[in-house]
């Protein structure tokens, strides 16, 4: 009797409960986000980061509902919260000296929302069949991505536009190096589908799916990505040997195995029966292996990052430039860092980072040095976490765990040499492996309950509602502000400068932390003529948007404003950045005017003639060079300096003009509004220097 009673009450347990419908949530959340791409929006990352505030929003205020049927809430809070809220409390400290405090403040609430998304996750994930659910999700969402990059590499979607090949991938991540990391940190937390998988014909699709999944990880070609990769197989080998785990599964787990060795195997056939015959011509590179390796994939690039990025920390030690402030201190820094004995070796070009490739380096120069102890505070408390659970739990979780913690582990690992922590589908991972690790499904160790009673269930259950639909309102705003910002841009780059400023300005309304609409509004305003607007614009840029083209366009501005001594300012911290070759001629050119404009046209004159024997293509050169020598009443190395200004123009116009025909219809708008702006641009310097050619004295006759 009591045998039927109990069958009885199983079969009228509810289906669904809360916490699993919450968990279904999740898991939908989990497959969606490395998969969103939102058309119109500037690109996918962020587009991601701003989805995902909303959709933890939603999932925040289902979580609690329970509590307004209950008389009180039991919350388990893993020991690891604490050292990772201290390194929210870091973000918002670093507003202390923050460049722009309402990206801390963007940032931050976004590393708070991932922590509260860790957080459910460890509370309602309770046996193997949520377990199962996330990770299914987020294999899922790996897999479609993958797929969805092979299908770019051969050409049968669009990607990357003007690539082929490998650089034409950039999948849903938008970038190919975000979708490697993605794959290599999802590929051993795999292996669990495939340990608890009951069926013969799902444990097969999973080991040709991760093969398929370590395949694509080969084919991105990806340094950092092939070198975690078995690293972190050597940290699970020493794991097994020192937890030992369950041995079942052995004939799926050599199968695996044998797969992975198939995928490497046979494109290595393929690329040495390829290899040309060894001549005695051929020599040995003298440099250590480790060494190449590093030059080939751009490490002084890195380097040169990181260096920049303890530049940062050295002169903001305590509390960092501002979580998010990186990039928008970069060619500050970067001023200082060539200034200096080590700078000097970095003699080539690299362009303005958003991200320092390092994120331990990036909390250090962001958050300083309350940072950095917060995070390996964090660190600490995850890896003691982790050994306590796997010593406490039974043999089939101690393979979970193990495969979890090699998922967390590859994400650490790839972070010296990468940015995962900032790209949205790798953080996701990185909390989801958190979360199922520390949740009760493998037990209660390293953690400890939080029980609200009465009211203060339901006020905490509250404020978690405040709070979602207040960020929710800001997020919906910002994304409405980006879809007018990358509008307006296009408007502005087709020459509908009055329709793109108005579209900008909404922009700017809507957006918490505006930065680059600030830019591109002040071109469409220097356009209309007005002046005084773009210049208040371009100096917002100066805490929001620098980079390059908006310190160089605002100190144009200035001296085409008889503003040329606030012009020294940008244009000092812009040369002594190294720019590009194609901002370093404009940026001397323009202090040569601003020189000549405080009084020493003679020095300008000689500054700029030592500029056109470097790069004697630059036609602007020229018409500044000649009204120089107007003022000094040198006529005739005027009237010799616009006819050469007019032969340099000529050939310019010549090949502008036959770019433009050659692309026919297949311009993108960016190129076309480049060219048909230079072809402007040209034809009206062309007129420029003819009617100041007529207005010169006659040449003196013998």
């Amino acid at each position: 009797m009591s045998v039927q009673r109990n069958r009885e009450k199983k079969r009228k347990a509810p289906r669904f409960t809360l916490e699993r419908i919450l968990v279904a949530a999740i898991a939908v959340a989990v497959f969606a986000l490395p998969l969103l791409m939102w058309p119109g929006l500037t690109d996918y990352n962020y587009t991601k980061s701003i989805v995902s505030l909303i959709l933890i929003s939603a999932l925040l205020m289902v979580w609690g509902l329970t509590v307004w049927r209950q008389t009180s809430w039991t919350i388990r809070i893993p020991w690891l919260l604490i050292p990772v809220l201290g390194i929210a409390l870091a973000g918002f400290l670093s507003l202390i000296q923050a460049t722009n405090g309402r990206v801390v403040v963007q940032s931050t609430i976004l590393l708070v929302y991932f922590v509260l998304l860790l957080w459910m996750i460890a509370n309602v994930v309770r046996d193997q069949r949520d377990v199962r659910w996330l990770l299914t999700a987020l294999f899922a969402s790996g897999t479609l991505a993958a797929l969805y990059g092979v299908l770019q590499y051969f050409g049968i979607v669009p990607g990357n536009p003007g690539e082929t090949g490998v650089t034409a991938i950039i999948s849903t991540m938008g970038n190919r190096n975000h979708l490697g990391g993605f794959l290599l940190y999802l590929f051993y937390p795999a292996v669990i589908l495939l340990l608890r998988a009951r069926s013969r014909w799902v444990k097969a699709l999973v080991v040709i799916l991760l093969a398929f999944l370590f395949a694509v990880m080969l084919l991105l070609r990806q340094t950092g990505v092939q070198t975690t990769l078995p690293l972190v197989a050597g940290a699970l080998v020493v794991g097994w040997l020192i937890f030992r785990p369950v041995r079942t599964n052995r004939r799926w787990r050599l199968a695996l195995a044998g797969a992975v060795i198939a995928v490497c195997v046979f494109p290595l056939i393929l690329v040495l029966q390829n290899l040309p015959p060894i001549s005695s011509a051929d020599t040995v590179s003298e440099k250590p292996f480790l060494v190449r390796l590093w030059e080939s994939n751009s490490g002084k690039t890195r380097a040169w990052d990181w260096w920049i990025g303890a530049e940062m920390f050295a002169d903001h030690p305590i509390t960092g430039v501002g979580l998010g402030n990186y990039k928008l201190n970069f060619i500050p820094f970067k001023a200082d860092f060539l200034a200096t004995e080590r700078g000097q070796a970095f003699d080539f070009y690299i362009p303005r980072a958003s991200q320092a490739h390092n994120e331990y380096i990036q909390i250090g120069a962001e958050l300083g040095s309350v940072g950095l102890f917060m995070l390996f505070c964090s660190l600490g408390t995850l890896a003691v976490s982790l050994w306590i659970r796997l010593k406490r739990s039974n043999e089939n979780d101690r393979l979970d765990l193990l495969l979890l913690a090699a998922g967390i582990l590859a994400f650490l690992v790839h972070s010296l040499v990468s940015f995962p922590a900032h790209v949205v589908g790798s953080s996701l991972e990185l909390i989801v492996f958190c979360g199922l690790a520390l949740s009760l499904g493998y037990g209660e160790s390293m953690t400890f309950t939080w029980t609200l009673d009465g009211w203060k269930s339901k006020a905490l259950h509250a404020v978690l509602v405040v709070i979602a639909v207040s960020v929710s309102l800001f997020a919906i705003a910002d994304l409405r502000a980006n879809w007018l910002m990358e509008r307006g841009i296009a408007q502005v780059q087709a020459g509908l400068y009055s329709t793109g400023e108005t579209t900008l300005e909404q922009s700017l309304k809507l957006d918490f932390a505006p930065r680059q609409s600030y830019y591109y509004l002040a071109i469409a305003q220097i356009q209309l003529g007005k002046l005084d607007e773009a210049e208040e614009n371009l100096e917002k840029c100066m805490t929001r948007f620098v980079d390059e083209a908006s310190l160089l366009n605002f100190a144009n501005l200035l001296v085409n404003t008889g503003q040329s001594e606030r012009a020294f300012e940008p244009l000092d911290l812009l040369l002594a950045s190294h720019p590009r070759s194609e901002i370093e001629p404009r940026a001397r050119y323009l202090r040569a005017l601003a020189i000549s404009e405080t009084g020493d046209p003679v020095g300008a004159a000689n500054l700029i003639e030592e500029l056109l024997v470097q790069y004697s293509t630059y036609e602007t050169a020229y018409i500044g060079l000649g009204s120089i020598y107007e003022a000094l009443e040198r006529f005739d190395e005027a009237r010799a300096t616009y006819e050469q200004g007019v032969e340099v123009i000529d050939q310019l116009l010549a090949k502008t003009r036959a770019a433009f025909e050659a692309g026919g219809g297949v311009l993108t708008a960016v190129r076309y509004a480049e060219l048909r702006d230079q072809i402007e641009k040209l034809t009206y310097e062309r007129a420029t220097i003819y009617e100041r050619l007529r207005k010169l004295p006659a040449p003196d006759t013998p």
